[in-house]
């Protein structure tokens, strides 16, 4: 045992990563079986430590876990503190900045009281590290600077630079440049004196020239980055970096060439990413800088030479991304969702418990648990795909041509793709694919602001408003795309919360004998997520319908069956939404009493919807409240009835993800159901794309809130057309049911009914 772990240690000194990572878990695996806990926690603490090093996350995190298992099992402070420090560092380089903060406190608790000090100033550099990434700078230079007098009292020289470097980089994120210089050109001082990687070092001081106006020695330090040994930083950020220098001084061929090579190492990257999917959302929120690069680069080549290998590499690397997003979190046979351990949905039950706590009283105490909590079922899920092969994950050879053949001769696919500081968007039929210059990120997400609140008010100026963002998007776009009678939509940014049914596609002379001309009279708009997702809509029309509708919201409901004389505090309360009672008797008519089955009052509360869902309805139809939830991404909460303990249910994207549907369709009918924040390289968040993710067809949400009048009336003709026309998918039946609206001439003043549903599908 001792000699396979010596093997471990000069295998991991000699960059045979691979085979250390072997060793290491023999030794591990040899330590267990003759019950020594400690050392099998050290044992797998390096492995993990030889998965990080060649950038195999989902085994790092694998052995990471099991080694913190095994020394809170021995009771070793020590190897705990270790392990969490190597922990922290794998979330920071899997930009999780929130989960690295979390280990690293933990971490610091352990190692706080330990005779050994080693490992308590590294800690402090993930603390620092975790703190900078969060945008707290200010809070993380005293952290950096204890940090580093430890370290370098130690003589822990590599640590030391490794902090000052990542201290500089910090320094020039916040903008602080002087302070960026001092530290780097420190950091390098120490690295060329004791023979150390500065592949990093040299990266930074390259970004610092650059602010301070000196190209030409920024570029002679990017080419130093990149001809240096690699070492902890990725090889894709130097490329990507370099990559970022050329294309602001339009060097096309140079930057497309950077991004290239960095596109390289994220595709190995991707193959090896951990399952869970709040680590894989963060991870591809950083990814997605690449394949901006990638098509910047490739697209202003394209219009420059027309040469449609540029457009087509452009277009690919879109669609390349978009795929990986979102195929890895659809439902597989036997994936991570079947072997979630049964304590998972305890702890995912203590979690919304703290957070209705947090929605009724919030407080930093609870905010904190509530952040440990999530973690902890991160890593639960991180566990559960351990096993799972990088078989989910494929690079296309050509997306496009797919692509094409996905269409028929009526679709047109229209693809965004916004920047901040330019904008593309592809317009794709069977036959023929073209890319156009838009507006940047900035002034599309203004002018969508303003027309999307003129809408909703009602104002005037709306109609005007909708014109004038028409053209910002499709002004350069000819008539043969525009003339297809079924739009679909790949959205980016600010768009996912433009009303496209409400924009203007003619000059304005609007009057009583002559209204706007709406684009939703054209044609059937439907949101995709990515185009090579789509499929074939197999689900019967006679499939049966669960609508859950009027929860019993507070204990005062006459409905409440549970306790009564509860206290009000850590629960909230809601008021009834008893019109929602007949909302979905209405849809029940609409769609066949004989095929739906209503959940209200106390039947609508968490458990019977779940139960419900499990039988494989063809629709779900929430008609609800959606509230916000406390998370950063802005995910709404669909909630349902009291509990016998007065405690509200609570189903958000976390419940959903974990619980595979069938569904052709889901219906959110509820205020601001398709909240959610919209993340580079992954799109909208929130509850839209969690029931996509649990294997949707499509799911029908709100932007806004509606008159109930209005909203029932509109549901009621979306599912008579959508039994009338099934083939043709609810992007049809939504189109008709507004159309119907637009025949009276009070409906059509009420142009907020055209902007307030959402529609983001697959079928």
């Amino acid at each position: 045992m001792g000699r396979r772990n010596a093997s471990g240690h000069i295998n991991f000194s000699k960059g045979n990563y691979l085979q250390a990572h072997e060793d290491f878990l023999g030794t591990a695996a040899l330590a267990i079986q003759i019950h020594r806990l400690p050392l099998a926690a050290t044992a797998y603490s390096d492995a993990g430590g030889a998965a990080l090093a060649r950038q195999d996350f989902r085994d790092a995190l694998t052995d990471f876990l099991k080694a913190s298992g095994l020394a809170r099992e021995a009771g070793e402070s020590l190897a705990l503190a270790r392990t969490l420090n190597n922990l922290a560092s794998l979330y920071l380089q899997m930009s999780n900045p929130e989960a690295a903060l979390q280990v690293a406190k933990e971490g610091l608790d352990y190692s706080a009281g330990l005779p050994d000090r080693s490992v308590h100033p590294k800690l402090q550099f993930q603390l620092a590290s975790a703190l900078a990434r969060l945008h707290r700078f200010d809070e993380a230079r005293p952290v950096y600077r204890a940090a580093i007098d430890a370290l370098d009292e130690q003589g822990d020289f590599e640590a030391t630079s490794r902090a000052l470097s990542s201290w500089g980089g910090a320094a020039l994120e916040a903008g602080c440049i002087e302070e960026a210089d001092a530290a780097l050109t420190e950091a390098l001082r120490i690295a060329r004196m004791h023979r150390l990687g500065s592949a990093n070092i040299l990266r930074g001081l390259a970004r610092v020239k650059d602010r301070q106006g000196d190209g030409r020695s920024a570029l002679a330090l990017f080419d130093a980055s990149v001809a240096a040994a690699p070492g902890l930083t990725p090889r894709w950020i130097i490329y990507a970096d370099r990559g970022d220098f050329r294309l602001a001084r339009n060097n096309l061929n140079g930057a497309l060439a950077d991004f290239r090579a960095a596109s390289q190492y994220v595709s190995l990257m991707r193959a090896d990413i951990v399952p869970a999917d709040q680590d894989r959302v963060t991870l591809e929120s950083g990814l997605s800088r690449v394949t901006g690069g990638v098509v910047e680069a490739a697209n202003r080549l394209a219009r420059q030479t027309s040469d449609k290998a540029f457009l087509e590499e452009a277009f690919n690397a879109a669609e390349q991304e978009r795929l990986w997003t979102l195929r890895a979190l659809m439902p597989a046979p036997n994936d991570w969702r079947s072997r979630l351990p049964r304590n998972y949905w305890d702890l995912l039950a203590h979690y919304r418990s703290v957070e209705r706590t947090l929605l009724a009283e919030p407080t930093e105490g609870k905010s904190d648990q509530a952040a440990a909590l999530h973690l902890q079922l991160q890593q639960m899920e991180a566990t559960a795909g351990a096993g799972e092969t990088s078989g989910n994950f494929s690079v296309l050879a050509s997306p496009l041509g797919r692509a094409q053949r996905l269409l028929d001769r009526d679709t047109v696919l229209f693809s965004f793709h916004l920047a901040a500081h330019s904008g593309w968007l592809w317009a794709a039929d069977r036959d023929h694919v073209n890319v156009y210059g838009i507006p940047a990120s900035p002034a599309i997400e203004a002018a969508v602001s303003g027309f999307s609140g003129a809408l909703k008010a009602g104002e005037a100026s709306a109609p005007a408003l909708g014109r004038d963002l028409y053209r910002k998007l499709f002004n350069g776009v000819p008539p043969s795309y525009l003339a297809h009678k079924r739009w679909l939509l790949e959205l980016d940014g600010p768009l996912f919360d433009l009303p496209f049914a409400a924009l203007v596609v003619s000059e304005i002379h609007a009057s009583r004998e002559n209204p706007p001309d709406y684009l939703i009279e054209h044609a059937s708009l439907e949101a995709i997520p990515n185009i090579l997702l789509l499929e074939s809509n197999g689900a019967p029309a006679s499939g049966e319908m669960v609508s859950i509708g009027d929860p019993v919201y507070n204990a005062a409901d006459s409905r409440y069956r549970g306790q009564r004389n509860l206290t009000t505090s850590g629960n909230m309360v809601l008021p009834r939404l008893i019109a929602t009672a007949d909302e979905v008797e209405v849809c029940s008519r609409a769609w066949g009493p004989d095929r739906t089955r209503v959940l209200s009052g106390a039947d609508a509360g968490l458990d019977g919807v779940e139960a419900a869902l499990d039988a494989g309805p063809s629709i779900i139809h929430f008609a609800t409240h959606v509230i916000a939830g406390p998370d950063d991404r802005s995910s709404g909460l669909i909630a349902l009835s009291l509990d016998s303990s007065g405690a509200m249910g609570f189903m958000g994207p976390a419940e959903i993800l974990a619980h595979p549907v069938t569904a052709s369709l889901v219906v959110l009918n509820g205020c601001y159901s398709a909240r959610g924040a919209t993340l580079p390289g992954t799109g909208l968040m929130g509850l839209t794309r969690a029931w996509i993710g649990a294997g949707a067809g499509a799911v029908l949400a709100t932007r806004w809130n509606i008159s109930d009048d209005a909203g029932q009336s509109l549901m009621a003709a979306f599912y008579r057309h959508l039994r009338a026309s099934w083939s043709q998918g609810p992007a049809f039946a939504l189109q008709q049911a507004q159309l119907e609206l637009l025949k009276n001439e009070p409906a059509r003043k009420r142009s907020d009914l055209l902007g307030a549903y959402f529609l983001l599908g697959r079928v």
